[in-house]
């Protein structure tokens, strides 16, 4: 991913403070706007995206809080330091409420302000990289996560992605998106402008699987008519994926550790070693420490793979994945189908949740193509997916649900919350346009809540 220069927004209609972070802001190579009132300020905001913002707490034509709000509408939002002459706890208070990340008092200190700002700086370039990472993902089919256990998976990815080289154990059930995590740590590494190989280690006849990972040299076995690279070899600066690993021959386990502890391998009939810089990632739907048990996967092999072990649960384990992935296949299926309006009926969505998906994400793929292929209308009905799941009790639970109002009020809005949030996908700035409030109203009642 290519690095952006952050960008800033300084707000004060003071001229001499003006002129002293313009000289700390181009002394450290930053590209940054000035602006003099809350006017100028808003039409700044409007014309392109911040990484930070300087903000004075008092401006000729209003309060920078209303700036604070106006900036913190955007998607990403900047970080938002906020700078005043009259110390006030009440203001402070105000402003981090809303959304600041700090407050500092004038005169100001250009030394500490300078420090402060390269860490909302720091902050902002990781989230805009995680922006990136979502976004390619949703293109690809991939992060579309709503639940916690899958959001914990994908940043124990992103930790492994942070190293230069450590190794990781993916495991979960066929379906559930190894794959998809495997590509994550890859494409969010400093490795992804090598390759990525990914190789099915089930798909390869015993007799090849040496050749195939190591590499062989011309004759080194019978219609070895010249040299072979080899997967290990095909994958040098990059990241090499070794799918169903406990499926791996036995005898051809010790080779694998030592390649992996010492970075280097002898490819198939050759006596010239070769180094390797590569980092392996290995995955299987098989429980590791029974295969161990078994004698099917040395003990030794299995610790040297599992520096780091991340689980993918099942979608049946995961609920809340399930609506946010259905709504994902339908808007990518859209196009393939021409059929830009389609969407899913709430009773479809309560019938997704209901079913238990025993093939996982590919499974609920699978159905979403057969339903956008079936509907006869852009609303896609229950019946059409056609799961196996008792359509007359799903409604009848529904008529129930909607016959019992909450106990207490608060209930019913933070249910109306939740429910808004997962239609806005998450976006806390859509979900606060929907439900007609502020940004930093509906981030106060999350709280409250207990739901941020």
């Amino acid at each position: 991913m290519a690095s952006v220069e952050p960008s800033i927004l300084v707000v004060d209609d003071d001229a001499m403070v003006t002129s002293e972070l313009s000289w700390l802001l181009e002394s450290r190579g930053y590209r940054f706007v000035c602006a003099d009132s809350v006017a100028s300020a808003t039409s700044a905001l409007a014309k392109q995206s911040y990484d930070a913002l300087l903000l004075d707490m008092y401006l000729p034509d209003g309060e920078g809080l209303t700036v604070l709000d106006r900036a913190l509408e955007a998607e990403p939002a900047p970080n938002v330091i906020m700078m005043t002459a009259r110390a006030e706890i009440r203001s402070a208070v105000a402003a981090i409420r809303r959304g600041a990340v700090d407050y500092l008092e004038k005169p100001l200190d250009l030394e500490d302000l300078a420090v402060r700002l390269e860490r909302a700086l720091d902050n902002a370039a990781m989230r805009r990289k995680l922006a990136a990472y979502e976004a390619r993902d949703r293109q690809h089919g991939g992060a579309v996560c709503a639940s916690a256990a899958l959001r914990e998976a994908f940043a124990v990815a992103d930790r492994v992605a942070a190293t230069p080289s450590s190794s990781a154990l993916l495991l979960g059930e066929s379906g559930t998106g190894k794959e998809v995590l495997a590509t994550r740590i890859h494409e969010s590494s400093a490795r992804r402008s090598g390759p990525f190989v990914r190789v099915n280690l089930a798909a390869i006849p015993d007799s090849m699987i040496e050749a195939e990972l190591f590499g062989s040299v011309r004759g080194a076995f019978t219609d070895a008519k010249r040299d072979r690279a080899g997967h290990f070899a095909s994958a040098e600066g990059g990241t090499i994926l070794l799918d169903e690993i406990c499926e791996f021959r036995p005898e051809l386990q010790p080779k694998l550790l030592r390649a992996l502890e010492e970075r280097r391998f002898f490819p198939v009939g050759s006596d010239r070693e070769r180094r390797m810089n590569v980092r392996v990632l290995a995955a299987t739907n098989r429980d590791p420490q029974e295969m161990v048990a078994k004698g099917l996967l040395r003990a030794d092999l299995y610790y040297r793979l599992a520096t780091v072990t991340i689980r993918l649960a099942p979608l049946r384990e995961r609920r809340d994945d399930i609506v946010p992935l259905a709504d994902h296949f339908v808007e990518v299926l859209r196009a393939e189908f021409s059929r830009p309006h389609s969407r899913l009926t709430d009773e479809a969505k309560a019938a997704l949740v209901a079913y238990d998906w025993p093939g996982n994400v590919r499974e609920l793929r699978n159905v979403m193509e057969r339903a956008m292929m079936l509907a006869r209308t852009d609303e896609i009905a229950a019946e059409e997916l056609g799961l196996p799941v008792d359509l007359t009790t799903l409604r009848a639970r529904e008529v129930a649900a909607a016959d019992a109002p909450p106990a207490r009020l608060d209930d019913a809005e933070k249910q109306h919350i939740l429910r808004v949030l997962e239609r806005a996908g998450g976006s806390r700035t859509r979900a606060a346009a929907m439900l007609g409030i502020s940004r930093s109203t509906l981030w106060e009642k999350m709280k409250r809540y207990g739901v941020v």
